[in-house]
């Protein structure tokens, strides 16, 4: 497992990419479907790709955390955990 550290003015944040075998409390990961995502988190932000973004996104949002689930319209791909201004950040990134 891979963890980049970011710092945000004086304090230390991460984005921490989960690898395949990692699911979150709800049960979701990479190979769940996006219809099990959104049922998991019906409050989650859908992102729509930009000409910078990678793919299709869900973000979700909780206090001092959330998710960033990037799909293809199916199938969960990738799931990555930080703070939101990362996530919207990574989410411009591959």
């Amino acid at each position: 497992m891979v963890a980049s550290m970011v710092f945000d003015s004086d304090r230390r944040v991460l984005l921490w990419p989960l690898p395949p075998e990692q699911r979150t409390s709800e049960g979701i990961g990479v190979g769940s479907t996006v219809y099990h995502a959104w049922l998991a988190y019906p409050d989650a932000e859908a992102l729509r790709p930009e000409p910078a973004a990678a793919s299709d996104a869900l973000l979700v949002h909780r206090i001092d955390r959330g998710y960033l689930i990037r799909h293809d319209g199916t199938v969960v791909r990738q799931l990555i955990a930080g703070t939101e201004e990362l996530l919207r950040a990574a989410y411009q990134t591959r």
